[in-house]
C-alpha cells in the first residue's frame, strides 16, 4: 500500500519533522522562498487574464491545485499543512463554499480505508509472518544468488497486498540486510547482491501494492474518483483480475532487470548455514500469528466475495480493524495503532479530495484535457498509449500520488468517452504510476532502501529502465483487453 508518493528530496522539511528543526539560517531561507513562490503562483493567477472557455473560479481551482503541488514538492511546511491552506482558500477565490463543499469534499470513504490499512500493516508487522515467509522461500534457493533475490522480491510483493509500501520495504530490506548481507560480508556500495537485493525489494513492493485494491491507497483513491466522476465502480475482484496478471509480468522483470544489470555474486555455503540457523530461531507461529491470519483470511474472503454480495470493500476494511480489538483477539491496543496512523497522510489525501472537487465542480480539468489532448484527432489506442508513455514521467515531475491522481484521472476519465476508450483502463494507469516510480530513487519508499547504503541514485535509475518500458508497453497493449475481458 503506498499512501502518498512523496518526494524526500525538498528545500524545505524532508519528512512531518523537519519543519519544526529550521528556525534560521539557509535553511529558513529555502523554506521562505518556497512559501513565497507558491504565493506569488496563486497572485499571478488571479491578477492574470482568464483563458477563454473557462471561468474565473476554475482559473483559480487550477492555479491553487499547482501551488498546492509546489509546496508539496519543496514541503517548506509539512505537506498535511500545506493542503489545508490551499484548501481553506478555495472559498475566498469562489471555487467551493465551505458547506456543502470544502468540508464535505474532504471525507470519503478513502480516509476510512486508509485508517483501516494502517491497522492491518501494525498487526502484520507484529507477527512472524514476514520473516517465515523469507526463510521458506530461501530454503527453496538453496544458496542461488539470483533465486534468493526473487524469494525476498516475491515475499515482498505478497504481503504489499496487505500492508503499505514503506513498512513493506522498510521490513524487508531490514531482513536482507541482518540475514544476509552482514553475514556475507556485502560491502555497501559495491556488492552487486547488495545492490540487486535492496532495489528488487523496493521494486516488489510497489508492484504488489498494485495487484489488488487493498495493495495500495492509490488504488482506492483511483477507483472512489471514477466512481464520484462517472458512477462506474470497479469491484475488489475485477481490480484483482485487471491488474494481477499485469503486475505478475512486471515483478518479473523487475527481477530479470535487477539481476542483469547487477549480476550478484555467489552466496556461500556458510552463510547458508546460518540462514538456516536464523530460520530455526525464528520458531512456531505463535497465538498472535494465528489470529492475525484467521483475521485476515477472513477479511481477504470477505473481499472476494463482494463481487457477488456487493458489500463496501472500505466497510470490509474497517471491520476487519474492529476485529484486531475484540476481547479475547486483542491483536492491537489502542496505543500501537494510534502509533501507526500518519496523520500527515490522511489529512493530505483529503485535502486534495476537497480540491480535486473544486477543479470538477468549476470544469478546470475537463478544459485543461479539453484544450490540449482533446483536440487532437487521433483514436483511443493512440490516446491509451500517449497516456501510458507520458505518465510515468510526468509521475517524476508530480511525485505526490494524491495530486497526481486528482491532476490526470479526472480529465481522462471525463473525456474518455470521446475516444472510446473506457475510463477504467485510464484509473488503473493512474493509480499504477501515483504509487510507483522505478526511475526516481528519491521518492520516499525508495530511501527506505536507499539508506542502508547498497546503491546509488544512478543505479536504481539504469535497473528501473527495462521495468519502466515494461509497464508502458503493458499499460499501451494489454490492459485495455483485460478491461473488456472482465466488462467495462
Amino acid at each position: 500500500m503506498n499512501a502518498a508518493g512523496n518526494n524526500d528530496a525538498r528545500c524545505g522539511n524532508r519528512s512531518e519533522g523537519r519543519a519544526e528543526r529550521g528556525s534560521g539560517g539557509a535553511s529558513l531561507a529555502k523554506r521562505a522562498l518556497c512559501v513565497a513562490v507558491a504565493v506569488v503562483l496563486v497572485a499571478a493567477a488571479w491578477l492574470g487574464p482568464t483563458p477563454e472557455g473557462l471561468t474565473e473560479a476554475g482559473k483559480m481551482s487550477l492555479a491553487l491545485m499547482v501551488a498546492g503541488i509546489f509546496l508539496w514538492v519543496t514541503e517548506p511546511v509539512p505537506v498535511a499543512i500545506a493542503g489545508l491552506v490551499t484548501m481553506v482558500l478555495m472559498p475566498v477565490f469562489g471555487v467551493l463554499e465551505f458547506n456543502g463543499g470544502v468540508w464535505s469534499g474532504f471525507i470519503s470513504s478513502v480516509i476510512f480505508f486508509i485508517l483501516a490499512s494502517f491497522g492491518i500493516t501494525a498487526a502484520l508487522l507484529k507477527t512472524k509472518l514476514p520473516t517465515k515467509i523469507v526463510f521458506a522461500l530461501m530454503r527453496l534457493t538453496k544458496g542461488n544468488a539470483r533465486a534468493t533475490v526473487f524469494a525476498f522480491m516475491l515475499s515482498a510483493a505478497v504481503l504489499s497486498f496487505f500492508i503499505s509500501d514503506l513498512p513493506c520495504t522498510a521490513l524487508f530490506s531490514g531482513i536482507a540486510v541482518s540475514s544476509i548481507l552482514k553475514i556475507e560480508g556485502c560491502e555497501p556500495g559495491k556488492s552487486n547482491l547488495g545492490r540487486a537485493l535492496m532495489i528488487g525489494i523496493t521494486y516488489a513492493s510497489v508492484v504488489g501494492g498494485q495487484s489488488i485494491p487493498s495493495g495500495s491507497a492509490m488504488n482506492i483513491m483511483a477507483m472512489n474518483v471514477l466512481s464520484a466522476n462517472t458512477g462506474i465502480t470497479i469491484s475488489f475482484l475485477d481490480w484483482t483480475a485487471i491488474c494481477m496478471p499485469i503486475a505478475l509480468v512486471l515483478l518479473v522483470v523487475c527481477w530479470l532487470s535487477v539481476t542483469l544489470v547487477f549480476r550478484p555474486e555467489p552466496i556461500s555455503a556458510t552463510t547458508m548455514a546460518r540462514i538456516e540457523e536464523k530460520g530455526r530461531a525464528v520458531g512456531k507461529l505463535e497465538a498472535l500469528d494465528w489470529k492475525v491470519l484467521g483475521i485476515m483470511g477472513v477479511t481477504f474472503a470477505l473481499w472476494i466475495a463482494s463481487n457477488w454480495t456487493g458489500w463496501d470493500a472500505t466497510a470490509i476494511a474497517v471491520l476487519c480493524l474492529v476485529l484486531f480489538f475484540l476481547p479475547g483477539l486483542d491483536v492491537l491496543t489502542w496505543r500501537e495503532y494510534t502509533a501507526s496512523v500518519s496523520w500527515n497522510i490522511v489529512l493530505l489525501i483529503g485535502c486534495v479530495q476537497s480540491l480535486s472537487g473544486g477543479v470538477k465542480e468549476q470544469g478546470a480539468a475537463s478544459w485543461l484535457f479539453g484544450s490540449t489532448v482533446g483536440k487532437l484527432a487521433v483514436s483511443g489506442a493512440a490516446i491509451v498509449g500517449a497516456t501510458a508513455a507520458l505518465l510515468p514521467l510526468l509521475r517524476l515531475v508530480i511525485p505526490v500520488g494524491p495530486a497526481f491522481i486528482a491532476i490526470c484521472l479526472i480529465p481522462l476519465a471525463s473525456m474518455s468517452a470521446a475516444f472510446g476508450v473506457s475510463p477504467v483502463v485510464f484509473t488503473v494507469i493512474v493509480a499504477v504510476n501515483a504509487s510507483t516510480t522505478f526511475l526516481m530513487g528519491v521518492d520516499s519508499n525508495n530511501m527506505l532502501s536507499f539508506r542502508h547504503g547498497y546503491w546509488k541514485m544512478v543505479d536504481f535509475f539504469k535497473a528501473g529502465v527495462l521495468p519502466t518500458a515494461a509497464m508502458m508497453a503493458l499499460h499501451a497493449t494489454v490492459l485495455a483487453p483485460l478491461v473488456a475481458a472482465v466488462g467495462y
